[in-house]
This record gives C-alpha cells, sequence and structure tokens, in this order.
C-alpha cells in the first residue's frame, strides 16, 4: 500500500471530526493508502496542549509534534515554537520510511520550507495546499506601511517565494491564495483552488428552533485582530429601538473580554447581543439554522479570503452581510447575489445594510436560495475534494 504524508500543523487534532480540511483528507485518503499526519501538540485556538492519547483515535496514523507554545498570535514566542516546531519534525521523520507523497499545509512556513526540501532530496511528490498567505496576512496585525517594517519583511516575502516554487501541486482555499503560490520558476504546472466547504448533510437537520419572530444575525469564528467584531457591537448600539433584532456569537479568542464588556458597557449584553463561546459544531449549525442573516466580519485590512464560516454560512443557507475587503469574497457577494457588503470598520454602514436587508422579505429568500446552491456547487467536500483526490491518484500513477 502507498505511503502518503499529510503534514498540517494547526488541525485542532483534540476534536475527534473530521470539520479540520486535513482531518477529512487524511480520512478519506486512508481508505486507499497508508496515512501519516504530522500535527502539533499545541492548539492555536485555545492555546493549550492536548493529551498524546489522541494519537490513537484515528483511522489513519497520528504524530503529534511538540512545539513550545505561545500567548500571542503575533510574537516572538510564536516564531520560536514554529522553529521548534519544525526541528522536532525533522527528528521524527528521521526514524521513518519515506513515503509516495507528500500533502502538505501552508503555513506554517519553517515545516512547509523543511518538508519541501526533504521532499526534493528524496524525489517525492510534493503538493502543497496554502491557507494562508504568510506574511503578507500579518499586515492585519502589524503596521505593513512603516518603511522599515517593508525592509524586516521582505526576506519573509522571499522564503515564502522560495517555499511555494518547491510544490508540484498547488491547492489553496480560495483562488486568490492559490493565485498567490503562482510564482516565477514554480514547478507546479496546475494551481487549483477548493473551497474550505463541509459536510453538507450535517445542515440538514437541527435539535432546535426558535420560537418566536427575532431576527437572528450571526457570527462565528475567532474574535482577534483580524475580525471585526467591535463595528458589529456600536452597529447594535445604534439599533437599540429594534429590540427584535438580536446579534449572535460563537467563537472565542484573544478579544472576547474586550468585546463582551464593551456590549455590557452599552447595556445589550443578554438583551440583543449574546456571546456562545465556542460551541460545539453540531451546536453551532443549530444556530446557524436558526438564524437569519450571517455576519462576515473581517477588518479592512485582513487578507482573509474564503475561510471556514464562509462555508459554513452559505452551507446553512444564510445571507450574507459582508465587509471582507478581498475582491473574490466582494465579487462572490455581489454577483452571485448571496448578500450585501458594507465598509469595514464602520458602523454606520453596518446598520444600514442590516436595515436594508431585512426591508425587503422576498430578496432575503432570494439571497438565502443563491447561498444554498453556491454551497452545494462549491462547498459539499463529497463533491468539491474529489478533484484532489484525482490529483493525488494521478501523481502517484494510479487510474
Amino acid at each position: 500500500m502507498k505511503k502518503i504524508w499529510v503534514m498540517a500543523p494547526f488541525t485542532e487534532i483534540e476534536n475527534i471530526k473530521n470539520r479540520n480540511r486535513f482531518q477529512y483528507i487524511a480520512n478519506e485518503l486512508s481508505k486507499n493508502y497508508e496515512i501519516h499526519l504530522f500535527t502539533s501538540d499545541f492548539i492555536h485556538i485555545k492555546k493549550e496542549f492536548c493529551d498524546k492519547s489522541v494519537e490513537n483515535k484515528y483511522s489513519y496514523n497520528v504524530h503529534l509534534i511538540h512545539e513550545t507554545g505561545y500567548k500571542k498570535n503575533i510574537s516572538v514566542k510564536r516564531a520560536i515554537s514554529h522553529i521548534t516546531f519544525a526541528l522536532n519534525l525533522k527528528k521524527k521523520i528521521k526514524k521513518m520510511e519515506k513515503p509516495d507523497l507528500i500533502y502538505c499545509a501552508y503555513p506554517m512556513m519553517t515545516s512547509a520550507f523543511f518538508m519541501g526540501k526533504y521532499a526534493e532530496k528524496n524525489n517525492i511528490p510534493f503538493v502543497l495546499d496554502i491557507q494562508d498567505t504568510w506574511p503578507e496576512s500579518i499586515s492585519a496585525g502589524i503596521n505593513t506601511d512603516n518603511y522599515i517594517v517593508k525592509i524586516l519583511m521582505y526576506p519573509f516575502t522571499l522564503y515564502a517565494n522560495a517555499i511555494y516554487r518547491m510544490a508540484d501541486l498547488m491547492i489553496g482555499v480560495s483562488k486568490t491564495y492559490v493565485e498567490r503560490g503562482r510564482v516565477k520558476n514554480s514547478k507546479a504546472k496546475e494551481f487549483i483552488p477548493v473551497y474550505i466547504g463541509a459536510e453538507g448533510n450535517k445542515f440538514d437537520n437541527v435539535k432546535f428552533k426558535k420560537i418566536n419572530d427575532e431576527i437572528w444575525i450571526t457570527y462565528i469564528g475567532t474574535l482577534s485582530h483580524s475580525y471585526d467584531i467591535m463595528t458589529a457591537i456600536l452597529a447594535f448600539d445604534m439599533l437599540k429601538e429594534n429590540k427584535n433584532i438580536k446579534l449572535y456569537i460563537l467563537g472565542d479568542g484573544p478579544e472576547f473580554l474586550k468585546l463582551k464588556d464593551k456590549a455590557e458597557e452599552l447595556g445589550l449584553l443578554d438583551k440583543t447581543i449574546f456571546f456562545k463561546g465556542m460551541l460545539p459544531y453540531e451546536d453551532m449549525i443549530d444556530y446557524l439554522k436558526n438564524s437569519d442573516i450571517a455576519l462576515n466580519a473581517i477588518r479592512g485590512k485582513a487578507l482573509q479570503t474564503i475561510t471556514n464560516k464562509f462555508g459554513d454560512y452559505v452551507s446553512a443557507g444564510l445571507p450574507i452581510l459582508n465587509c471582507c475587503q478581498s475582491k473574490e469574497v466582494l465579487n462572490l457577494i455581489e454577483n452571485r447575489k448571496l448578500g450585501l457588503n458594507y465598509i469595514p470598520e464602520n458602523s454606520e454602514s453596518l446598520k444600514e445594510k442590516i436595515l436594508e436587508i431585512l426591508k425587503d422579505k422576498e430578496r432575503l429568500e432570494e439571497y438565502s436560495k443563491n447561498c444554498k446552491k453556491f454551497a452545494e456547487e462549491k462547498f459539499d467536500r463529497k463533491k468539491s475534494y474529489k478533484i484532489i483526490f484525482e490529483k493525488i491518484k494521478k501523481i502517484l500513477g494510479e487510474k
């Protein structure tokens, strides 16, 4: 049986589900290949370590690679932690038989670079799956308009380009990210966007239904510097006379307490704004299916494109209020009629778009139908991920 290594540091491996892209890919590939998933023992979102026993709970081989951990997403400690991960990964694979193919997440940069070099040295096909565009995406957290900062970041751009060049095949979670990987002298001949997606059948049933005429606008995901939740809170302060319009915030992160305190300060907490924290995926789906509108709140300078939450929103058939400034996302919202775009970090703009989208029930229903159709075409993993598995078979010389 042919052997494939899946290298993906950020898998939240302690959550025994297939929600994570690489857990899903590893699980599907394990039906036909010997799969080894290499991931971190540090859970990025929770900032804590997972139990070693999780290695024995999957249908494929899981290898937890130790890193030192960190408290802040943009910090020297995080850089040290990622270097430690790459060094420990190097020690681990030296003791193992070589695979027939390596399927590698990007980022981390250090481990992706090491895996690419290992693949080149041993003549192993190297497939790169771009989840984020480091170092560019860091611009949401630091002032990249500063000339000195630009100079300091330039070597990391060259480092990223070196990683992209090593790929034999380029996959990415959006067209934007895949195009970033198309660099000069690249080995890759194909650049294929495959949205993160969702397991469509999980959206078929719900455990509870709201029993009133409230309008639920829901955000799911991380509460950090890249996501513009404060604008939503300020917009709801302007909407406080509309007591039937509620904002549900499902997720956790470094800005959780700051945002919750602001909602409390404005007298909105548990009245029109509700913080539910990090919920199990199935419970989150229940909230989405009971919601009327989804909030894709991303800061203006952030470089996110088609995220996990976007896939969940359209899979739930929710019209989207979007402020992500990626041209790919803006065009999808407008051209596919999935909802409305508003101005990032502008609470007045969001307030106006909330009132506008709620004014026309027929148009709201049209947005919902369009989202469902779009999800069926592009976000159902059973369909959309087929191209990944077909390309892997082709690379391995199988029919």
